[in-house]
């Protein structure tokens, strides 16, 4: 990329490079591609004026919140804003939708992760939304959320432990949010 010019041959490159849909249909595979291709070239416009403030694209992070148990990730985006201050990115569209709580928390345990392998401290966490007319989201980092979510992780890796891990009694909506709900139980048939 040249200055602010978003040259397309390294778009598409870039593009062709980081989407892997190895079992999608041709016409599943390019519509996946035109719509990586328009995002990038959208996120490109709007943000390349502060490429040079990014400090680690696609950064692995390993988090030790409580004994015996890892959590391991990768953040999308560590940059400094026009502040100086130090934001952890992740990006999201509605192709890959979740819930805006599970994404919130998932940035926190990256700020954990970014200080226990850097030492350095994010200061704020942000959700660029790469869908057209879609809503961004930046805030603070939140160290009682950070505490909470240590305790869930904890509670959870002890549940792990002792195979203590019960079933909702009947589908509900955390069943409906969930990406295991079908290891668990069937959905409901729905008139």
């Amino acid at each position: 990329m040249k200055g602010d010019i978003v040259d397309t041959t390294e778009v598409e490159a870039l593009v062709d490079r980081h989407l892997h849909a190895p079992f999608a249909p041709e016409p599943l595979k390019e519509q996946l591609r035109n719509a990586a291709i328009r995002s990038v070239r959208r996120y490109l416009r709007e943000n390349g004026s502060r490429l040079a403030l990014t400090e680690h694209s696609e950064q692995p992070v390993e988090v030790h919140l409580t004994q015996g148990v890892t959590v391991s990730g990768r953040i999308d985006l560590i940059r400094r804003i026009d502040t100086g201050e130090r934001s952890i990115v992740d990006f999201k569209s509605k192709e890959r939708a979740q819930a805006e709580t599970v994404t919130r928390d998932q940035l926190h345990i990256y700020v954990a992760g970014y200080e226990e392998l850097s030492g350095k401290r994010a200061d704020l966490v942000e959700v660029l939304n790469l869908d057209e007319g879609s809503r961004s989201s930046r805030e603070e980092v939140n160290d009682a959320l950070l505490k909470e979510i240590s305790g869930k992780v904890a509670k959870a890796g002890d549940q792990l432990r002792q195979n203590d891990m019960p079933r909702k009694t009947s589908w509900c909506g955390t069943c409906a949010a969930c990406d295991f709900a079908a290891i668990c139980r069937d959905q409901p048939d729905t008139p």
